[in-house]
Protein backbone atom coordinates (compact mmCIF):
# COMPACT_ATOMS: atom_id res chain seq x y z
CA UNK A 1 0.00 0.00 0.00
CA UNK A 2 0.92 3.11 -0.92
CA UNK A 3 -0.26 6.48 0.51
CA UNK A 4 -1.14 9.20 -1.56
CA UNK A 5 -2.23 12.78 -1.53
CA UNK A 6 -5.16 14.32 -3.47
CA UNK A 7 -4.77 18.12 -3.84
CA UNK A 8 -8.03 19.24 -5.19
CA UNK A 9 -7.81 22.95 -6.40
CA UNK A 10 -11.50 22.85 -7.25
CA UNK A 11 -13.08 25.89 -9.37
CA UNK A 12 -9.53 26.21 -10.67
CA UNK A 13 -8.65 24.59 -14.16
CA UNK A 14 -7.05 25.45 -17.80
CA UNK A 15 -8.17 29.04 -18.75
CA UNK A 16 -10.26 29.37 -21.65
CA UNK A 17 -9.13 31.57 -24.27
CA UNK A 18 -11.96 33.93 -23.92
CA UNK A 19 -11.61 33.43 -20.27
CA UNK A 20 -10.90 37.16 -18.53
CA UNK A 21 -6.72 36.27 -17.66
CA UNK A 22 -6.04 35.68 -14.04
CA UNK A 23 -3.45 32.93 -13.66
CA UNK A 24 -0.15 33.90 -14.18
CA UNK A 25 3.48 32.61 -12.80
CA UNK A 26 3.61 35.36 -10.06
CA UNK A 27 0.36 34.42 -8.92
CA UNK A 28 0.91 30.56 -8.53
CA UNK A 29 4.50 30.10 -8.50
CA UNK A 30 4.91 27.10 -6.86
CA UNK A 31 1.43 25.50 -9.13
CA UNK A 32 3.97 27.53 -12.22
CA UNK A 33 6.93 25.34 -11.65
CA UNK A 34 5.25 21.88 -10.68
CA UNK A 35 3.72 22.13 -14.11
CA UNK A 36 7.31 22.42 -15.71
CA UNK A 37 9.37 19.76 -13.56
CA UNK A 38 6.49 17.05 -13.52
CA UNK A 39 4.13 15.16 -15.03
CA UNK A 40 2.05 17.58 -16.21
CA UNK A 41 -1.73 17.23 -18.56
CA UNK A 42 -4.70 18.60 -18.62
CA UNK A 43 -7.96 16.14 -18.50
CA UNK A 44 -11.01 16.69 -19.22
CA UNK A 45 -13.98 17.90 -16.43
CA UNK A 46 -17.96 18.32 -17.41
CA UNK A 47 -18.18 18.68 -13.93
CA UNK A 48 -19.48 22.33 -13.00
CA UNK A 49 -19.48 22.06 -9.29
CA UNK A 50 -18.11 19.87 -5.54
CA UNK A 51 -21.34 17.55 -5.92
CA UNK A 52 -21.03 17.26 -10.23
CA UNK A 53 -17.53 16.68 -9.78
CA UNK A 54 -17.42 14.10 -7.29
CA UNK A 55 -20.72 12.05 -9.12
CA UNK A 56 -18.13 11.75 -12.32
CA UNK A 57 -14.99 11.13 -9.82
CA UNK A 58 -16.91 8.37 -7.76
CA UNK A 59 -19.37 6.45 -10.18
CA UNK A 60 -17.84 7.56 -13.49
CA UNK A 61 -21.34 9.13 -14.36
CA UNK A 62 -20.75 12.63 -15.90
CA UNK A 63 -25.23 12.54 -15.42
CA UNK A 64 -26.88 11.39 -12.58
CA UNK A 65 -28.13 7.96 -13.25
CA UNK A 66 -31.47 7.99 -13.42
CA UNK A 67 -30.92 8.78 -17.25
CA UNK A 68 -29.91 5.34 -17.53
CA UNK A 69 -32.71 4.10 -15.56
CA UNK A 70 -35.42 6.02 -17.84
CA UNK A 71 -33.69 4.57 -21.23
CA UNK A 72 -34.53 1.03 -20.17
CA UNK A 73 -38.70 2.86 -19.31
CA UNK A 74 -38.52 4.60 -22.96
CA UNK A 75 -40.61 1.27 -24.87
CA UNK A 76 -43.18 0.66 -21.83
CA UNK A 77 -43.34 3.47 -18.94
CA UNK A 78 -46.70 1.35 -18.16
CA UNK A 79 -44.45 -1.34 -16.56
CA UNK A 80 -44.31 0.87 -13.67
CA UNK A 81 -47.67 0.78 -11.74
CA UNK A 82 -47.38 4.50 -10.78
CA UNK A 83 -47.24 5.78 -13.72
CA UNK A 84 -50.96 4.37 -13.93
CA UNK A 85 -51.62 6.30 -10.78
CA UNK A 86 -50.54 9.54 -12.37
CA UNK A 87 -52.72 8.84 -15.29
CA UNK A 88 -56.07 8.15 -13.65
CA UNK A 89 -55.75 11.08 -11.21
CA UNK A 90 -55.58 13.48 -14.46
CA UNK A 91 -59.41 14.85 -14.79
CA UNK A 92 -60.51 14.90 -18.29
CA UNK A 93 -61.46 19.00 -18.67
CA UNK A 94 -58.00 19.54 -16.86
CA UNK A 95 -54.38 20.41 -18.41
CA UNK A 96 -51.70 18.57 -18.11
CA UNK A 97 -48.92 20.43 -17.51
CA UNK A 98 -45.59 18.97 -17.98
CA UNK A 99 -42.16 20.85 -16.49
CA UNK A 100 -39.29 19.19 -18.13
CA UNK A 101 -35.51 19.46 -16.70
CA UNK A 102 -34.04 20.99 -20.19
CA UNK A 103 -29.93 19.71 -19.88
CA UNK A 104 -29.32 17.40 -23.11
CA UNK A 105 -30.47 15.59 -26.06
CA UNK A 106 -31.06 12.80 -23.83
CA UNK A 107 -34.16 14.41 -22.29
CA UNK A 108 -35.76 15.27 -25.87
CA UNK A 109 -35.93 11.69 -26.50
CA UNK A 110 -37.21 10.82 -23.25
CA UNK A 111 -39.88 13.52 -23.48
CA UNK A 112 -40.77 12.14 -26.90
CA UNK A 113 -41.36 8.52 -25.07
CA UNK A 114 -43.42 10.25 -22.46
CA UNK A 115 -45.95 11.86 -24.63
CA UNK A 116 -46.46 9.19 -26.69
CA UNK A 117 -47.20 7.43 -23.88
CA UNK A 118 -49.56 10.13 -22.69
CA UNK A 119 -51.33 10.25 -25.91
CA UNK A 120 -52.62 6.48 -25.50
CA UNK A 121 -54.03 7.12 -22.67
CA UNK A 122 -55.52 10.67 -22.31
CA UNK A 123 -56.13 13.14 -25.17
CA UNK A 124 -56.04 16.69 -22.27
CA UNK A 125 -54.26 19.57 -23.51
CA UNK A 126 -50.33 19.24 -22.51
CA UNK A 127 -48.60 22.62 -21.89
CA UNK A 128 -44.59 21.74 -21.38
CA UNK A 129 -42.60 24.12 -19.72
CA UNK A 130 -38.96 23.97 -19.49
CA UNK A 131 -36.47 24.22 -16.48
CA UNK A 132 -33.45 25.19 -17.49
CA UNK A 133 -30.21 23.39 -14.70
CA UNK A 134 -26.96 24.44 -16.53
CA UNK A 135 -24.58 26.35 -15.54
CA UNK A 136 -22.16 27.22 -17.94
CA UNK A 137 -23.79 29.64 -20.66
CA UNK A 138 -21.64 27.41 -23.21
CA UNK A 139 -24.77 25.22 -23.33
CA UNK A 140 -27.06 27.71 -24.90
CA UNK A 141 -26.49 26.89 -28.26
CA UNK A 142 -27.88 23.24 -27.35
CA UNK A 143 -30.78 24.44 -25.20
CA UNK A 144 -32.05 26.25 -28.27
CA UNK A 145 -31.30 23.58 -30.52
CA UNK A 146 -33.71 21.25 -28.46
CA UNK A 147 -35.97 23.55 -27.91
CA UNK A 148 -36.32 24.26 -31.78
CA UNK A 149 -36.52 20.18 -32.13
CA UNK A 150 -39.41 20.48 -29.66
CA UNK A 151 -41.18 23.09 -31.10
CA UNK A 152 -41.01 21.48 -34.43
CA UNK A 153 -41.08 17.97 -34.35
CA UNK A 154 -43.31 17.32 -31.07
CA UNK A 155 -46.96 18.15 -32.19
CA UNK A 156 -48.44 17.12 -28.69
CA UNK A 157 -47.67 19.90 -26.94
CA UNK A 158 -46.80 23.46 -27.10
CA UNK A 159 -43.99 25.13 -25.03
CA UNK A 160 -45.31 28.08 -22.48
CA UNK A 161 -42.71 28.98 -19.92
CA UNK A 162 -39.25 28.81 -19.78
CA UNK A 163 -37.47 29.29 -16.71
CA UNK A 164 -34.15 29.21 -14.84
CA UNK A 165 -33.88 26.45 -12.13
CA UNK A 166 -32.83 28.49 -9.75
CA UNK A 167 -36.27 30.91 -10.08
CA UNK A 168 -37.83 27.78 -8.81
CA UNK A 169 -35.79 28.05 -5.48
CA UNK A 170 -36.41 31.46 -4.75
CA UNK A 171 -38.45 32.37 -2.22
CA UNK A 172 -40.14 35.01 -3.44
CA UNK A 173 -42.24 33.74 -6.55
CA UNK A 174 -44.33 37.18 -6.90
CA UNK A 175 -43.12 37.16 -10.53
CA UNK A 176 -43.60 33.38 -11.65
CA UNK A 177 -46.50 33.09 -10.21
CA UNK A 178 -48.07 36.22 -12.25
CA UNK A 179 -46.85 34.82 -15.48
CA UNK A 180 -48.21 31.53 -14.45
CA UNK A 181 -51.82 32.27 -13.38
CA UNK A 182 -52.11 35.18 -15.40
CA UNK A 183 -49.83 35.05 -18.49
CA UNK A 184 -48.43 38.34 -17.75
CA UNK A 185 -44.70 38.73 -18.32
CA UNK A 186 -41.97 39.13 -20.94
CA UNK A 187 -43.02 36.64 -23.93
CA UNK A 188 -40.25 35.58 -26.76
CA UNK A 189 -41.60 33.84 -29.55
CA UNK A 190 -38.33 33.95 -31.49
CA UNK A 191 -35.83 31.89 -29.20
CA UNK A 192 -32.83 32.54 -31.20
CA UNK A 193 -33.37 36.33 -29.99
CA UNK A 194 -34.02 35.53 -26.25
CA UNK A 195 -30.94 32.93 -26.10
CA UNK A 196 -28.86 35.58 -27.82
CA UNK A 197 -29.68 38.11 -25.14
CA UNK A 198 -28.64 35.60 -22.53
CA UNK A 199 -25.51 34.80 -24.39
CA UNK A 200 -24.36 38.58 -24.11
CA UNK A 201 -25.29 39.27 -20.79
CA UNK A 202 -23.85 36.04 -19.54
CA UNK A 203 -27.03 35.25 -17.70
CA UNK A 204 -25.94 31.23 -16.73
CA UNK A 205 -28.67 29.24 -17.85
CA UNK A 206 -30.18 27.86 -14.09
CA UNK A 207 -30.26 31.75 -13.09
CA UNK A 208 -32.93 32.79 -16.24
CA UNK A 209 -35.91 34.48 -15.13
CA UNK A 210 -39.02 33.38 -16.16
CA UNK A 211 -40.76 34.09 -19.82
CA UNK A 212 -43.19 32.22 -21.97
CA UNK A 213 -43.06 31.04 -25.49
CA UNK A 214 -46.76 30.81 -26.49
CA UNK A 215 -50.03 31.30 -24.74
CA UNK A 216 -52.79 29.20 -23.39
CA UNK A 217 -50.82 27.26 -20.30
CA UNK A 218 -52.14 29.25 -17.43
CA UNK A 219 -52.97 27.33 -14.42
CA UNK A 220 -56.14 26.59 -13.27
CA UNK A 221 -58.25 24.22 -10.99
CA UNK A 222 -58.12 20.82 -12.19
CA UNK A 223 -54.87 20.52 -13.79
CA UNK A 224 -52.68 18.05 -13.32
CA UNK A 225 -48.68 19.14 -12.47
CA UNK A 226 -45.86 16.78 -13.44
CA UNK A 227 -42.40 17.32 -13.22
CA UNK A 228 -39.99 15.74 -15.67
CA UNK A 229 -36.77 15.82 -13.29
CA UNK A 230 -33.18 13.42 -13.14
CA UNK A 231 -32.00 15.09 -10.46
CA UNK A 232 -33.10 16.08 -6.50
CA UNK A 233 -35.00 19.50 -6.15
CA UNK A 234 -36.40 21.62 -3.04
CA UNK A 235 -39.61 22.77 -4.62
CA UNK A 236 -41.50 23.06 -1.12
CA UNK A 237 -42.10 26.98 -1.66
CA UNK A 238 -43.35 26.42 -5.21
CA UNK A 239 -45.75 23.57 -4.61
CA UNK A 240 -47.02 25.17 -1.08
CA UNK A 241 -47.80 28.37 -3.84
CA UNK A 242 -49.60 26.83 -6.27
CA UNK A 243 -51.45 24.16 -3.85
CA UNK A 244 -52.20 27.41 -1.83
CA UNK A 245 -54.64 28.50 -4.21
CA UNK A 246 -55.19 25.75 -6.86
CA UNK A 247 -56.86 22.29 -6.50
CA UNK A 248 -54.21 20.40 -8.39
CA UNK A 249 -52.67 17.05 -8.40
CA UNK A 250 -48.38 17.44 -8.24
CA UNK A 251 -46.45 14.44 -9.22
CA UNK A 252 -43.09 14.09 -10.27
CA UNK A 253 -40.68 11.51 -12.08
CA UNK A 254 -37.92 11.34 -9.09
CA UNK A 255 -38.24 12.74 -5.56
CA UNK A 256 -38.82 16.29 -5.07
CA UNK A 257 -38.87 18.08 -1.75
CA UNK A 258 -42.49 19.15 -1.36
CA UNK A 259 -44.03 16.51 -4.01
CA UNK A 260 -45.54 13.53 -2.35
CA UNK A 261 -46.27 11.39 -5.69
CA UNK A 262 -42.91 9.93 -7.25
CA UNK A 263 -42.81 7.75 -10.49
CA UNK A 264 -39.26 6.29 -9.30
CA UNK A 265 -37.04 5.83 -6.45
CA UNK A 266 -32.88 7.16 -6.88
CA UNK A 267 -31.02 4.39 -8.68
CA UNK A 268 -27.94 2.95 -6.72
CA UNK A 269 -24.39 2.61 -8.55
CA UNK A 270 -22.91 -0.20 -8.44
CA UNK A 271 -19.33 1.68 -9.20
CA UNK A 272 -17.91 3.65 -6.78
CA UNK A 273 -15.20 5.07 -4.50
CA UNK A 274 -16.41 2.86 -1.66
CA UNK A 275 -16.25 -0.38 -3.88
CA UNK A 276 -12.84 1.04 -5.41
CA UNK A 277 -11.73 1.27 -1.61
CA UNK A 278 -13.00 -2.60 -0.38
CA UNK A 279 -11.44 -3.67 -3.41
CA UNK A 280 -7.78 -2.45 -2.47
CA UNK A 281 -8.48 -2.80 1.54
CA UNK A 282 -7.75 1.18 1.59
CA UNK A 283 -9.43 4.08 3.98
CA UNK A 284 -9.40 7.41 2.88
CA UNK A 285 -10.25 10.57 4.88
CA UNK A 286 -11.52 13.48 2.79
CA UNK A 287 -11.14 17.12 3.69
CA UNK A 288 -13.97 19.60 3.18
CA UNK A 289 -16.52 22.39 4.33
CA UNK A 290 -19.47 20.95 6.10
CA UNK A 291 -22.79 21.31 4.47
CA UNK A 292 -20.72 19.37 1.25
CA UNK A 293 -20.09 16.23 3.41
CA UNK A 294 -23.72 14.69 3.10
CA UNK A 295 -23.52 15.14 -0.57
CA UNK A 296 -19.77 13.93 -0.99
CA UNK A 297 -20.24 10.62 1.07
CA UNK A 298 -23.83 10.32 -0.53
CA UNK A 299 -21.63 10.16 -4.43
CA UNK A 300 -19.11 8.03 -2.69
CA UNK A 301 -20.88 5.81 -1.12
CA UNK A 302 -22.56 4.67 -4.42
CA UNK A 303 -25.61 6.93 -3.91
CA UNK A 304 -26.73 5.99 -0.56
CA UNK A 305 -25.85 7.74 2.33
CA UNK A 306 -24.72 5.14 4.56
CA UNK A 307 -21.73 4.95 7.08
CA UNK A 308 -18.69 3.75 5.87
CA UNK A 309 -15.32 2.20 7.67
CA UNK A 310 -13.81 3.24 4.47
CA UNK A 311 -14.56 6.64 3.69
CA UNK A 312 -14.17 9.56 6.42
CA UNK A 313 -14.48 13.17 6.41
CA UNK A 314 -13.00 15.91 8.31
CA UNK A 315 -14.11 19.88 8.24
CA UNK A 316 -12.55 22.28 7.19
CA UNK A 317 -14.77 25.37 7.59
CA UNK A 318 -12.07 26.68 9.79
CA UNK A 319 -10.03 27.10 6.96
CA UNK A 320 -6.81 24.73 5.83
CA UNK A 321 -3.98 24.61 8.42
CA UNK A 322 -1.03 23.50 6.53
CA UNK A 323 0.60 21.99 9.79
CA UNK A 324 -2.28 20.22 11.14
CA UNK A 325 -2.45 18.68 7.22
CA UNK A 326 1.32 17.54 7.58
CA UNK A 327 0.34 15.91 10.77
CA UNK A 328 -2.74 14.48 9.22
CA UNK A 329 -0.84 12.81 6.50
CA UNK A 330 2.41 11.32 8.39
CA UNK A 331 0.89 10.15 11.36
CA UNK A 332 -3.05 8.89 10.34
CA UNK A 333 -3.58 5.24 9.06
CA UNK A 334 -5.10 6.77 6.00
CA UNK A 335 -4.33 5.19 2.65
CA UNK A 336 -5.79 8.34 0.84
CA UNK A 337 -6.09 11.46 1.76
CA UNK A 338 -8.31 14.24 -0.35
CA UNK A 339 -7.74 18.00 0.31
CA UNK A 340 -10.79 20.08 -1.34
CA UNK A 341 -9.48 23.73 -1.55
CA UNK A 342 -12.93 25.23 -3.50
CA UNK A 343 -11.28 29.08 -5.35
CA UNK A 344 -14.77 29.66 -7.27
CA UNK A 345 -17.22 30.86 -3.64
CA UNK A 346 -15.97 34.73 -4.31
CA UNK A 347 -18.06 37.59 -6.40
CA UNK A 348 -14.88 39.75 -6.92
CA UNK A 349 -11.58 39.49 -9.46
CA UNK A 350 -9.46 40.35 -6.46
CA UNK A 351 -11.19 37.65 -3.87
CA UNK A 352 -10.37 35.09 -6.43
CA UNK A 353 -6.82 36.50 -6.82
CA UNK A 354 -6.65 36.15 -3.16
CA UNK A 355 -7.67 32.45 -3.08
CA UNK A 356 -5.52 31.20 -5.50
CA UNK A 357 -2.19 32.94 -4.20
CA UNK A 358 -3.42 31.61 -0.79
CA UNK A 359 -3.66 27.67 -2.30
CA UNK A 360 -0.05 28.57 -3.86
CA UNK A 361 1.13 29.17 -0.99
CA UNK A 362 -0.85 25.71 1.26
CA UNK A 363 -0.14 23.65 -2.03
CA UNK A 364 4.15 24.51 -1.64
CA UNK A 365 3.76 23.43 2.22
CA UNK A 366 2.28 20.21 1.40
CA UNK A 367 4.78 19.94 -1.83
CA UNK A 368 7.29 19.83 0.50
CA UNK A 369 6.55 17.83 3.20
CA UNK A 370 5.23 15.35 0.61
CA UNK A 371 8.43 15.41 -1.41
CA UNK A 372 10.59 15.16 1.79
CA UNK A 373 8.49 12.24 3.16
CA UNK A 374 8.83 10.74 -0.27
CA UNK A 375 4.33 10.37 -0.03
CA UNK A 376 2.45 10.32 -3.55
CA UNK A 377 0.92 13.91 -4.31
CA UNK A 378 -1.19 14.27 -6.94
CA UNK A 379 -2.66 18.02 -7.55
CA UNK A 380 -5.87 18.56 -9.69
CA UNK A 381 -9.53 19.67 -9.42
CA UNK A 382 -12.33 17.90 -10.09
CA UNK A 383 -14.02 20.95 -11.95
CA UNK A 384 -13.27 24.56 -13.50
CA UNK A 385 -15.41 27.49 -12.37
CA UNK A 386 -17.58 29.54 -15.82
CA UNK A 387 -18.35 33.13 -13.58
CA UNK A 388 -18.98 36.60 -13.87
CA UNK A 389 -16.70 38.86 -11.07
CA UNK A 390 -16.63 42.23 -10.34
CA UNK A 391 -13.47 43.71 -12.05
CA UNK A 392 -13.81 46.99 -9.87
CA UNK A 393 -16.97 49.14 -9.37
CA UNK A 394 -18.11 49.12 -13.16
CA UNK A 395 -16.37 46.43 -15.35
CA UNK A 396 -17.41 42.77 -14.98
CA UNK A 397 -15.45 39.80 -16.23
CA UNK A 398 -16.35 36.52 -17.04
CA UNK A 399 -13.28 33.99 -15.46
CA UNK A 400 -13.57 30.44 -17.63
CA UNK A 401 -11.56 27.95 -16.46
CA UNK A 402 -14.14 25.18 -17.55
CA UNK A 403 -14.11 22.14 -19.67
CA UNK A 404 -9.82 20.91 -18.78
CA UNK A 405 -8.18 20.95 -15.22
CA UNK A 406 -4.96 20.54 -14.76
CA UNK A 407 -3.40 17.02 -13.44
CA UNK A 408 0.09 16.84 -11.93
CA UNK A 409 2.04 13.95 -10.36
CA UNK A 410 4.57 14.42 -8.09
CA UNK A 411 6.24 11.43 -6.92
CA UNK A 412 10.06 10.26 -7.08
CA UNK A 413 9.18 6.87 -9.32
CA UNK A 414 7.36 8.83 -11.81
CA UNK A 415 9.63 11.24 -13.45
CA UNK A 416 9.55 12.61 -16.79
CA UNK A 417 12.56 11.16 -18.21
CA UNK A 418 10.68 7.20 -18.12
CA UNK A 419 6.71 8.30 -17.61
CA UNK A 420 4.34 10.40 -19.15
CA UNK A 421 0.94 11.20 -18.58
CA UNK A 422 -1.87 10.75 -21.28
CA UNK A 423 -5.24 12.37 -21.94
CA UNK A 424 -8.29 11.15 -20.15
CA UNK A 425 -10.97 12.47 -17.37
CA UNK A 426 -11.40 12.82 -13.70
CA UNK A 427 -12.80 9.59 -13.98
CA UNK A 428 -9.21 7.93 -14.83
CA UNK A 429 -7.93 10.48 -12.23
CA UNK A 430 -9.75 8.23 -9.62
CA UNK A 431 -8.44 5.08 -11.02
CA UNK A 432 -5.09 6.42 -11.07
CA UNK A 433 -5.22 7.11 -7.88
CA UNK A 434 -6.51 3.66 -6.77
CA UNK A 435 -3.90 2.09 -8.59
CA UNK A 436 -1.14 3.91 -6.78
CA UNK A 437 -2.13 3.15 -3.69
CA UNK A 438 -2.26 -0.29 -4.34
CA UNK A 439 -0.95 -1.66 -8.18
CA UNK A 440 -3.30 -4.80 -7.89
CA UNK A 441 -6.32 -2.22 -8.79
CA UNK A 442 -7.39 -2.30 -12.36
CA UNK A 443 -8.45 0.80 -14.34
CA UNK A 444 -7.67 3.05 -16.61
CA UNK A 445 -4.88 5.01 -15.87
CA UNK A 446 -3.24 8.17 -16.53
CA UNK A 447 0.17 7.33 -16.04
CA UNK A 448 1.87 5.66 -18.74
CA UNK A 449 5.60 3.86 -18.47
CA UNK A 450 7.71 5.42 -21.33
CA UNK A 451 8.78 2.60 -24.15
CA UNK A 452 12.11 2.88 -26.04
CA UNK A 453 11.00 4.16 -28.90
CA UNK A 454 9.33 7.03 -27.01
CA UNK A 455 12.73 7.39 -25.32
CA UNK A 456 14.27 7.66 -28.46
CA UNK A 457 12.24 10.69 -30.03
CA UNK A 458 12.53 12.37 -26.62
CA UNK A 459 16.59 12.38 -27.41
Amino acid sequence: MKKTVLFLMNGFGIEQLNSYNIYNAKLMPNLDSYTKNYLFTPIESKAHDLISGYRTFSTGSDLPLTYSLIDNYVDNFSNNKNFDLYLNSIKPEGKIQLFLSLENEKGYEHLKAFLKFIRSKKNNPICLHLILTADNTNNYKLIERIINRISYDIKECRIGMVVGLNSLYAMNLTAFMNLYKNEIGEKWREITKKINALENTKVKPYNVKEFFMNEGFKIANDDSLFFFNYEYCDFTNLVNTISKEFNVGIYSLFGINGIKYTMFAYPKSGISMLNSLNKIDAKALILTNKDSIKFLNYYCCGLENILSERVFFSKTDNGINPNLLKSIIKDSDYDLIIINYQVDNVSKVDELKDKLSNLDKILGVIHDFCVEKEISLFISSLYGMQKELAVDNFINGVVDFSGKVPFIVVDPIFNKSNFMVTQGNIFNLADTVYTNINNKYSGIVLIRKKGYITKMLKK
